[in-house]
């Protein structure tokens, strides 16, 4: 039986109300003019949200019996945003960034809604780097991949979403770089038609199911064409080297994904459709089961592609309290090819208000089809932007 301690539960909602009364827009700290010369500039900024999110499948069986907390409502990526910009002069940059999750169950030890594994902090983005208007952008640290934000962002657009991308399923996805990886060089050139990405990501490890995963190096390259002002196509390209070892095997392979989304909005209408294809990046999870050394050279040697969709319509309400109503439907299907016998199609509708002072709520109906019989879903979101 779930222990539900109300006293936490009542300082979560006071501290959600106290902080809803505030203006909905991005905190500047520190904006000091003529620090060092008279044409020098210091900027800092913060900004985050907390989200509150409950899912109810229709039933409960072995393929998400481990999420049953989650009905309860737990923090669904809730985050605090830190930007630091010294402008040297009219052309040149100095900038850093800083990304936390936060979990405000587990900081409020609100029983039920939480995994004991979970972290009250954990440090997302992390970076430092150079900008300059004529030659562009350098930086350096923990980021988010240039295939999520430059791509997989474009489908991005439902709360419980990115099932069809690698980050969703990869055992290792901040450091193959699906969703982010720490010591990546990045650099970005932004211009009025298109954009231009690279980066190159250094070595780095982790230890997945018993196993040491290496990332011996890693590149990415994406583009981003901007068709007219409603209108971009982005596409991106990633390759690691990479390697899985216990203590007496090792396998060496490549990492591999391509993909490309369109994504439209015209104030009223808003369309995402995007795809990829993954090699060596998805599981195997049966391989874990066979022998050494075939639960080393099985375990990430597989090939899959995933599509997601998005259409929604944008009504501005500007009255009540309210200011829009978006109601949407969206999907994806994701399906192996090859190394593993997955597939899974999910299909739904939704709506997202957003009202005044940064609060809004958002709710969601998932149909979904897939090998190990995960039921339909209902879910919601309440959450709180500054």
């Amino acid at each position: 039986m779930v222990k539900f301690k109300l006293k936490n539960h009542q300082l979560f909602i006071a501290l959600t109300f106290v902080m809803s009364s505030s203006s909905f827009a991005e905190i500047t700290l520190i904006n000091k003019d003529h620090i060092l010369n008279d044409q020098d500039n210091f900027k800092l900024t913060t900004y985050g949200g907390l989200r509150m999110q409950a899912l109810n499948f229709d039933q409960y069986n072995d393929s998400n019996s481990s999420q049953k907390y989650q009905r309860n409502g737990y923090s669904a990526t809730s985050r605090m945003y830190a930007n630091a910009d010294y402008k040297v002069n009219d052309d040149l940059n100095l900038i850093a960034g800083y990304q936390n999750f936060i979990n405000p169950a587990k900081i409020l030890d609100w029983d039920g809604h939480y995994r004991k594994s979970d972290k009250s902090l954990t440090t997302e983005q992390a970076y430092f780097g150079i900008s300059s208007k004529t030659y562009g952008t350098l930086k350096y640290g923990k980021m988010y991949s240039i295939y999520f934000d430059v791509v997989g962002s474009k489908t991005d657009l439902w709360d419980y979403d990115t099932l069809a991308q690698p980050q969703a399923w990869s055992p290792v996805p901040y450091y193959d770089g699906t969703q982010a990886s720490s010591k990546t060089l990045r650099y970005e050139k932004k211009n009025k038609k298109i954009d231009f990405y690279a980066a190159y990501l250094f070595e780095d490890e982790t230890y997945p199911a018993g196993l040491r995963y290496q990332r011996k190096s890693g590149e990415e390259v994406a583009v981003d064409v901007h068709i007219n002002k409603n209108l971009s196509w982005a596409t991106s390209y990633k390759h690691n080297e990479s390697s899985l070892d216990n203590t007496k095997n090792k396998y060496d392979f490549s990492q591999d994904a391509i993909a490309s989304a369109l994504f439209y909005f015209d104030g009223k209408w808003m369309f995402g459709l995007g795809g990829g294809w993954y090699k060596n990046l998805l599981p195997n999870y049966n391989a874990l089961g066979q022998p050494t050394p075939n639960n080393i050279s099985q375990f990430l040697d597989t090939e899959a592609y995933g599509i997601e969709y998005y259409a929604g319509y944008h009504f501005k309400i500007a009255d009540h309290g309210i200011k829009y109503i978006q109601p949407f439907v969206m999907g994806n299907y994701l399906k192996y090819t090859s190394g593993y016998n997955f597939s899974r199609r999910d299909n739904g509708v939704g709506v997202a208000i957003r009202f005044n002072h940064g609060i809004g709520f958002d709710y969601e109906r998932l149909y979904t089809k897939d090998t190990i019989g995960t039921p339909d879903m209902h879910l919601f979101r309440l959450r709180y932007e500054w």
